[in-house]
């Protein structure tokens, strides 16, 4: 490795050696010390490699063995360094560009905000502004701590914050503080969300409007959100009985299970229908110039017998401070054709079991405990057709709170 940085530092020259007897001269090369490498046999010449200070020593050489030595190659610094001092705007241009390049990376010129997700970033950005962060500042000149003292101070909202710097480029991270939710006092009822048979009533707050083994729909009052009546006080003889106190109301809580039915159908076919795209297709193009439409190219309203569209927007870049906005639809029609596949009863009848139990799996919730499933095939009087429904059974909370309006 340091043999290869010297002979680039020095400069090597590749030569041809045209002689009748080359080794008299690689001799002699030899003999006065100059050093030659890779030497190779080159239909009745020798390529050879040497270094740039020792090739203008070889002249009295290349006399005394009758040689005829032809330069077909250099490289290294020196001849490097030539190049350049004839491109003298390519160099000065390098430098200049090295020097910008250096001045523009010194400044800010974009500014991000990351992690809120209420508090504003654009009254973020504000804030780092005034405390002067914003595009075009220098490096130099930003207070980071500053600016996060800043932030913390004027957006109470804010728990942490950080600002960085890279390249260019300032990011502000921010971490938003988690308020606790305030709990809702007022006085509610809780109600049926669904129907059912009431297998478990508890009420901790209020009155129970149901019993065990009730039937309840939707909507009907499980649990009654007033404070539980104290019996009355035996009147003292020779005082007025005292007045009643009126309900006083409060927000009704308890555990109410009941068991709920869900019902679903699915259905399958013994032949599948399936389309398939032949190949062929028709394009239609159109332009959007701001309000403006032109149709670059038409096409028919049913280019084939049966087809199938997909359609495709393009959206040029809006130049900056522009609302010049620019962008092309393509509408692609392809032609498909009906490939019919048959499959047997039991396969429809598993297909139809599947769509059913799919629709039904969507209604439960997840906290809901599933008692019993059932699955009937019904009979229908379509021909090639298989409909079946799926039953299912659970034991689940079906309360909900509403707030007393009156």
């Amino acid at each position: 490795m340091t043999l290869r940085i010297a002979n680039y530092m020095n400069g090597v020259v590749k030569v041809k050696i045209c002689s009748p007897v080359p080794e008299k001269f690689i001799n002699l090369c030899l003999a006065r010390g100059i050093f030659l490498w890779s030497i190779t046999k080159y239909n009745d010449d020798v390529l050879a490699y040497i270094r740039l200070p020792d090739f203008f020593r070889i002249r009295p050489l290349v006399r005394t063995s009758q040689s005829h030595v032809e330069v077909i190659g250099y490289h290294g610094f020196p001849f490097a360094l030539k190049r350049l001092r004839r491109r003298k705007m390519l160099v000065v241009g390098a430098l200049v560009f090295i020097v910008l390049l250096h001045v523009l990376t010194s400044y800010i010129w974009f500014v991000d905000v990351t992690g809120q997700t209420h508090f504003p970033g654009d009254q973020i950005k504000m804030i780092a502004r005034q405390s002067g962060l914003k595009p075009g500042v220098s490096k130099d000149h930003v207070d980071v701590r500053g600016i996060e003292n800043q932030i913390l101070l004027k957006a109470p909202q804010i728990a942490w914050v950080g600002v960085s710097l890279t390249g260019t480029r300032a990011v502000i991270e921010v971490v938003e503080k988690t308020l606790p939710k305030q709990e809702d006092k007022s006085p509610a009822d809780i109600i049926a969300v669904k129907a059912g048979i009431i297998t478990e009533i508890i009420a901790i707050a209020g009155q129970s409007a149901v019993k065990q083994g009730d039937t309840v729909k939707k909507g009907d009052l499980l649990i009654k959100g007033v404070l539980a009546a104290l019996p009355p006080q035996t009147p003292v003889p020779g005082q007025p009985p005292a007045a009643l106190e009126p309900p006083k109301l409060l927000r009704a809580n308890g555990i109410i299970k009941a068991r709920v039915w869900y019902e679903s159908y699915g259905e399958a076919a013994l032949v599948e229908t399936h389309w398939e795209r032949t190949g062929r297709q028709t394009v239609g193009i159109g332009l959007q110039v701001k309000e403006h439409q032109f149709s670059l190219k038409q096409a028919p309203e049913q280019p084939y017998e049966h087809f199938q569209t997909e359609l495709i927007h393009k959206k040029l870049p809006v130049w900056r401070n522009s609302d010049f906005a620019v962008e092309s639809t393509i509408n692609i029609f392809y032609e498909v054709v009906a490939k019919y596949h048959e499959i047997s009863w039991e396969e429809a009848r598993d297909l139809a079991k599947g769509k059913a139990l799919q629709t039904v799996q969507i209604l439960i919730p997840e906290n809901a405990q599933v008692l019993a499933r059932g699955i009937e095939t019904l009979k229908t009087d379509e021909p090639g057709l298989v409909r079946v429904k799926v039953s299912v059974e659970t034991s689940e909370d079906i309360g909900l709170t509403a707030n007393i309006t009156q």
